[in-house]
């Protein structure tokens, strides 16, 4: 191998880790995560980290149906973005790309400020919501 043709596998590698790496386009909740359980919508599997609150997270698989799973987030290339909820108005406010610290930094149009752990994997996109006595983590795949 040239350094040339090294040097070009490298560039066309590092190509597709920004391109999948992009946040911009719409995304649709596909998994949710927390302390008691990991719900995924596209296999609808769930799995109990905590057995003894499994009846808690049935109840919430019936819910998450209808409050979680139709979010979108919708990210534009001017740093705008849009959270829509089919079942109340949509938020909307500018969001930046902390990529050093993989933090995803949302502020709504009443300046309250978010920031929240993003990672890309396998070109979905899981977001961390530190709670009070908790997390949240939501996964993501684009429209």
């Amino acid at each position: 191998y040239s350094m040339r043709k090294i040097f070009l596998l490298i560039i066309v590698i590092l190509g597709f880790n920004c391109q999948s790496q992009d946040i911009k386009g719409s995304w649709k909740v596909i998994s949710y995560e927390d302390e008691i359980a990991y719900y995924n919508k596209i296999t609808d599997s769930i799995s109990y980290k905590d057995s003894s609150r499994k009846n808690e997270a049935d109840n919430f698989k019936k819910m998450s149906d209808l409050l979680i799973f139709p979010i979108t987030y919708v990210f534009d290339d001017k740093g705008n973005f849009t959270m829509n909820f089919p079942m109340m108005d949509s938020i909307k406010g500018k969001y930046q790309l902390d990529k050093s610290n993989n933090k995803l930094i949302l502020i709504d149009e009443e300046e309250k400020k978010d920031e929240l752990k993003y990672s890309f994997v396998n070109e979905l996109l899981f977001i961390e919501m530190e709670m009070e006595n908790g997390f949240i983590k939501l996964g993501f795949k684009r429209n």
